[in-house]
């Protein structure tokens, strides 16, 4: 009969011998190393009082094993409102999942509106990827109290893939 301890550690070494299957498994980013740059739409929400459509211009750098990206840049374009969000948290980063989903961790961002205005996040937002289209996409996006990406659909170039 095992005694408690052995019975847990059974437990933690299967387990991180999961999360070790599974991260062998992982998708990659490609290509491997390269910086790049990105942009589209988005539309964001704090409270019931302030919303944005802008476009996000993202810029960054994937791992050299390409198991990630880390976005180190972040802007909003798009008038007066969008001038006013500020990304923070910086760098967010980004893993796939697999060659169709992935995530951002990290993100935050802070909104500079009088009485109205703070910070969101940070949080994480799941989203899909396309190969075809080169698009990174997520909707109705909780980045903290009050604050929501509605939709964002971030334009790749063309040399970013993920692959299995």
């Amino acid at each position: 009969m095992q005694t408690p301890a052995r019975f847990i550690s059974s437990i933690v070494l299967a387990a991180l011998g999961l999360i070790v299957c599974h991260q062998a498994q992982a998708a990659r980013i490609e290509p491997a190393g390269s910086a790049f740059t990105a942009q589209g739409p988005i539309s964001f929400s704090k409270g019931k009082l302030i919303s944005a459509d802008c476009t996000i211009k993202v810029a960054g750098k994937v791992a050299a094993d390409g198991s990630s990206v880390n976005v180190d840049k972040v802007e909003f374009d798009g008038g007066l409102k969008c001038g006013r969000v500020e990304a923070i948290n910086l760098p967010w980063v980004l893993i796939a999942r697999d060659t169709q989903s992935g995530s951002m961790s990290g993100i935050s961002v802070d909104v500079h509106a009088f009485g109205l205005g703070g910070k969101c996040g940070p949080s994480t937002a799941d989203g899909t990827w396309d190969n075809a289209t080169g698009k990174l996409e997520a909707r109705d996006v909780p980045i903290g109290e009050e604050c929501r990406i509605k939709s964002v659909s971030i334009k790749m170039p063309p040399t970013f893939k993920v692959v299995d």
